[in-house]
């Protein structure tokens, strides 16, 4: 896995960064309105070799990838680039594809300044007027009819004031209307698929300029919600204020993996950018027009003057994002391209390098073959029976045979009974396990404790105790919750009071999951009552039948036992203690951003089993007399979920990433948190309305639902999944906080 930029694109990236911030100012923007195109920044763009960075070396361009153009745009969105340069960027690629007299005529033309050439997004219009992207500012449109790839010159007979004072223009591009008659670049089947893919690519770039506009837009917000003053206190310290922007900003940034990802894909071959093209259309729309009128309502009042930079981002990332109609249409694409059989995939054609990568490599993908064969080959029909969604799937046995195979925990160092393994290698594993319906509850609670355990906990202790979790005698459950304080665990009050060499511990804690079938609790104790709240906080690893401990059951909706825990005058050594006294809540912190940077993939990989449960329902089920499956609200339903569902685990990749690779947290683990989980009740919510009544009914399968029986599963499910490792709130403060900068907006 690779998601850091290589220097070369981190230059390119600042380099037109610097570019437009000098050149787009908004005092520039503002001039270049009503038309929406500075001639200025044209030429400045034509003299870097942008336009035509598609477009090969020998043919006098710059020989970029599509992930090159896919930088160059998103800074073009930030800075509201008042040009068309997504337009020609795509247009360029294409004449450069076509080849031939003409269509090298016209690319010369591009390249040399003379003209100002852009793409008809409508295929097949005809005598149609249609309105072109930068069409205003154009001196020729290239389009598509039938298998000829045309090139109209002219000017648009119109170039109407729209939303976003974009060079939109009107064309048309055959009968009397045009401007003159259409010139044939090139013919055929390949001629066609040449001009589609070069659509497609240009619906990527301009997705990337809308996400990179929505991003900007949320910092701007951010910034000025620092600076305002209200109620003797900044604005953004407001969850009304923080919390929204803190969903913006995580959608917005799961757009820009959705895009690199597609471009990484495109570059590969791999049909899936065909695929997620349309989704990053759709994706970028929505999550723009989301932040978009966020940023602008934090800003109150003055967000609607026009002295305020912000309204030009308002208009600009709602019109960008629809010049190519409804983005929900983008949806039925995605469905056409994901489930129907020879559907046509067009998408650029791009072998080559890709300086960005999601998987999980080579050497986890051979340890997931390793791992399936191992599960295979020891879950007996009998175990898989009793395979449930929660810690009641625990089987003390299995769990044994797991750590004597060193799948227990695969990342912990050989010496603890592990395998040495990376984190790519035990995620391929935990992936596998959901594949096979296990329950990794047991195994997952225990490794975030563990390597807690192996950080701060005593020599002593990590001798008695460490091994014994490695061989599988022990698994160990969180005692963080109290009655009175749920999600602030900081606010606990359960006491540890020191006597001599032992501590005496007293107080109730809720949610303790797995406490009936653990051996130990991680418990958080206040040991200093008259100190800050997170500063006289101190763990211990409490053994769960030592005398004074009660655990009474809690049963929830989504058919999992929680419990009540309840200590009375227990008392453990000092040995017991992990980490510093008062120093709790560093160990809380790192156990919490090791929950939050992997536990929350689970959530994704039941997301999408969801969607493929839908499929499957869609597939069998009949609305309005016919087939589901090919009822478009159907279909745009379950794309919109499907989308979702990337998106979700594309998140969970980058929170997996920057925790392998020991970087600071920034609200990566947070972000993935709270979108996997808000996405997966937002999606089960829906499903189970798409595919009412069936959706209503329990499955009679045991503990393996599947179609709409899992639809009303994941109903049930998804709800506990907003509160689990901290509520839905907790982590839009917490990313307001590190992702944004905004003033703290909890006690």
């Amino acid at each position: 896995m690779q998601l850091h930029l290589p220097d070369e694109q981190q230059l390119l990236s600042q380099t037109f960064a610097d570019l437009f911030s000098a050149e787009s100012s908004p005092e520039r923007i503002r001039a270049a309105e009503p038309m929406g195109f500075d001639a200025g920044l044209w030429k400045t763009l034509l003299e870097t070799g942008a336009l035509g960075m598609r477009v090969p070396e020998s043919l006098g361009g710059g020989g970029a990838s599509i992930f090159d153009a896919v930088l160059i745009c998103e800074q073009a969105g930030r800075h509201l680039a008042s040009a068309p340069v997504a337009e020609c960027i795509a247009v360029s690629g294409l004449l450069a594809r076509l080849g031939g007299e003409e269509a090298g005529r016209s690319l010369a033309a591009i390249l040399d300044g003379s003209q100002v050439i852009v793409l008809a997004p409508r295929v097949d219009a005809g005598s149609d007027p249609q309105l072109v992207p930068g069409g205003a500012a154009a001196d020729a449109v290239v389009a598509l009819q039938g298998d000829e790839v045309w090139l109209v010159e002219g000017s648009a007979q119109e170039a109407p004031a729209n939303l976003g004072a974009a060079p939109l223009g009107v064309w048309s591009l055959q009968g009397e209307a045009a401007p003159g008659s259409p010139r044939v670049l090139a013919k055929g089947e390949r001629a066609r698929q040449a001009f589609l893919a070069a659509l497609e690519e240009w619906k990527l770039l301009t997705a990337s300029a809308v996400n990179g506009m929505a991003r900007r837009a949320i910092e701007i917000a951010a910034a000025y919600s620092t600076e305002r003053i209200q109620w003797d206190r900044p604005i953004g310290a407001f969850q009304a204020i923080a919390h929204p922007l803190a969903d913006s900003v995580t959608a917005v940034d799961g757009g820009r993996l959705l895009i690199w990802d597609t471009a990484a894909a495109i570059a590969q071959g791999a049909p899936r950018g065909s695929v997620q093209i349309p989704m990053c259309w759709a994706w970028a729309a929505e999550s723009a027009s989301s932040a978009v009128a966020r940023a602008l309502h934090t800003h109150g009042g003055y967000g609607v003057s026009l002295e305020y930079d912000i309204q030009l981002y308002h208009r600009r990332a709602k019109a960008w994002a629809l010049v190519c109609g409804d983005p929900r249409d983008q949806l039925l694409v995605v469905a056409t391209r994901l489930w129907d059989d020879a559907a046509p995939l067009p998408c650029p054609d791009e072998p080559g390098e890709v300086p960005i990568d999601f998987g999980l490599g080579e050497r986890a993908e051979v340890f997931r073959m390793e791992v399936r064969r191992f599960l295979e080959e020891n879950l007996s029909e009998e175990l898989r029976a009793r395979a449930r969604y929660d810690w009641e799937g625990h089987d003390p046995e299995f769990h044994r045979t797991l750590a004597a195979a060193g799948l227990a925990f695969p990342s912990w160092p050989e010496e603890y009974g592990g395998l040495g393994r990376d984190p790519y290698d035990a995620t391929a594993m935990g992936e596998e396990f959901h594949r096979a319906g296990w329950s990794t509850h047991a195994t997952g609670t225990t490794r975030v404790i563990g390597e807690s355990l192996l950080r701060f906990g005593s020599e002593e202790f990590k001798r008695d105790v460490i091994p014994r979790i490695c061989s599988g005698e022990v698994v160990l459950s969180m005692g963080y919750s109290e009655p009175s304080s749920g999600s602030d665990v900081a606010a606990a009050q359960t006491r540890a009071v020191r006597d001599g060499d032992e501590w005496v511990i007293n107080g109730q804690k809720m949610f303790t999951s797995g406490a009936n079938l653990a051996q130990y609790v991680f418990l958080l104790t206040r040991t200093d009552p008259e100190a800050r709240k997170h500063r006289g906080l101190t763990m211990f690893l409490v053994p769960l039948d030592a005398p004074g401990v009660e655990i009474q059951p809690i049963h929830t909706l989504s058919d999992e036992r929680t419990n009540a825990t309840y200590y009375t005058d227990v008392r453990v050594p000092d040995s017991a203690r992990v980490g510093e006294v008062n120093g709790g809540w560093e160990v809380l912190a790192y156990a919490l951003e090791i929950e939050h940077g992997g536990g929350a993939g689970g959530f994704s990989i039941e997301h999408g089993q969801l969607v493929e449960n839908a499929v499957t329902w869609a597939r069998g089920a009949r609305r309005n007399g016919g087939v589901a499956i090919d009822d478009p609200r159907v279909r745009e339903r379950l794309a919109q979920a499907a989308t979702r569902a990337r998106v979700a685990h594309l998140l969970n990749m980058r929170s997996l990433f920057t925790t392998s690779e020991g970087e600071p947290e920034r609200g990566e683990g947070p972000m993935t948190k709270l979108f996997t989980s808000e996405a997966f009740l937002e999606d089960s919510t829906d499903l189970l309305d798409l595919a009412a009544p069936d959706s209503l009914l329990k499955s009679t399968e045991g503990p393996h639902p599947r179609g709409a029986s899992l639809i009303e599963f994941s109903y049930r499910l998804s709800t506990a999944t907003t509160v689990y490792a901290g509520t839905s709130e907790i982590m839009r403060s917490i990313i307001a906080q590190l992702t944004l900068g905004m003033p703290r907006s909890r006690s």
